[in-house]
C-alpha cells in the first residue's frame, strides 16, 4: 500500500476523517487523565531454617529431648521444598476467595525465584491503601500456611521453619502500563472508526457518480429540442413554408376576416367598397352563401 495514496485519500475525505480524529484525541486525553489508575505493592519473605536444639542444650535442659521433632520437611533432600509448597498454597483459588470476602484485591501474584528460600508477593488495586492491605493479608496467610503444613505430625516450635519479611510493602507505585493499555485501546478504536468513515464516504461518492438522475434531464432537454424542431417541419408531401410566407398568409387571412366582418355589418350595401365591384361581389356572395363567380377546373 502506497503511503502517499493513503494520505491523499484521507485528505480527500477530510470532512469525515478530521471529526473522528478529534473525537479520538479527546477520548485519549480523558482516558489518560481520568481513567481508573492501578497501584501495585510488593513484599518479599524469606523462609528460615529452624534452630534445632543441640546436644549441649539438651544436656542442660533434658526437657528438650521430649519435644516432637517430626517435621516432614526436615527429612526432604531438597531444602527449598517448603518454599515451593507455601507458594503453591498462596496461589490457590481459596486464597483469592479469602481476599475477595475480606474486601481486598484479587489481582495478586506469588512468585519464587528458582532454588531459593525467597517468596515474592505483589498485589494490584485501584488505590494504594487497598494494594498495601492485600499484600499484608497475603503475608499473614503465608505465615499461617507455613506453620500448618509443618504441624501435620505435631512437631514442636523448635523444629519448624519460620518466615521473615525482608521487603515490606511501605508504598504502592502506580502502574502506567494500565493507562498505556487504555490508550492503545482508544487508538485502535479510533483507527477502526477512521477506516469505516473513509469507506462509507467513498461508497457514498461512488453511488453519486453512478446515479442516473443526470441522464434523464439531458434526454428530456433533447426531446424538447426535437419537438421544437419538428414543429417547424412541414407535413409529409408538402414543401416547408418560409417564415415570411407564413407571416404574409396570416396577414391576408386577417384582413379578409376584417372585411367579411364589415360586410356582415353593412349587409349588401352598394356603397361598401366603392370602385372595387369584384371584391365587393365576392364578399357579398360569402355573406349570402352564393357563389358569384363560377370556378372552372382544367
Amino acid at each position: 500500500m502506497d503511503p502517499i495514496a493513503v494520505l491523499k485519500t484521507l485528505w480527500h475525505h477530510k470532512l469525515v476523517v478530521l471529526p473522528v480524529l478529534l473525537l479520538t484525541a479527546i477520548a485519549a486525553v480523558y482516558v489518560y487523565s481520568f481513567a481508573p489508575r492501578l497501584y501495585e505493592a510488593k513484599a518479599t519473605y524469606a523462609i528460615v531454617n529452624p534452630k534445632i536444639p543441640s546436644e549441649a542444650e539438651m544436656e542442660k535442659d533434658p526437657a528438650l529431648r521430649n519435644l516432637n521433632a517430626d517435621n516432614p520437611y526436615l527429612r526432604s533432600a531438597d531444602s527449598s521444598l517448603i518454599a515451593q509448597v507455601v507458594a503453591t498454597r498462596l496461589s490457590d483459588d481459596s486464597t483469592g476467595e479469602a481476599m475477595k470476602s475480606g474486601g481486598l484485591s484479587t489481582d495478586f501474584t506469588v512468585a519464587r525465584p528458582p532454588s531459593s528460600f525467597l517468596i515474592e508477593i505483589s498485589a494490584a488495586a485501584d488505590s494504594k491503601e487497598s494494594a498495601i492491605a492485600t499484600v499484608h493479608a497475603l503475608g499473614t496467610r503465608l505465615e499461617e500456611d507455613l506453620k500448618t503444613i509443618q504441624s501435620v505430625n505435631g512437631a514442636a516450635e523448635q523444629y519448624l521453619f519460620t518466615s521473615i519479611m525482608i521487603a515490606a510493602p511501605d508504598d504502592a507505585t502506580e502502574q502506567f502500563s494500565s493507562r498505556l493499555r487504555s490508550l492503545i485501546v482508544v487508538a485502535v478504536a479510533g483507527l477502526v472508526l477512521v477506516i469505516g468513515a473513509v469507506s462509507a464516504a467513498r461508497g457514498v461518492e461512488a453511488a453519486r457518480e453512478r446515479s442516473p438522475k443526470a441522464a434523464p434531464r439531458r434526454q428530456k432537454g433533447t426531446r424538447k429540442k426535437h419537438s421544437d424542431t419538428s414543429s417547424n417541419e412541414a407535413p409529409p408531401g408538402k414543401s416547408p413554408e418560409a417564415p415570411a410566407e407564413r407571416s404574409k398568409a396570416s396577414s391576408l387571412k386577417h384582413r379578409d376576416e376584417l372585411a367579411f366582418r364589415d360586410v356582415m355589418e353593412h349587409g349588401s350595401d352598394a356603397d361598401a367598397f366603392p370602385g372595387n365591384e369584384t371584391f365587393r361581389d365576392t364578399i357579398n356572395a360569402r355573406a349570402t352563401g352564393k357563389t358569384a363567380v363560377k370556378e372552372t377546373r382544367v
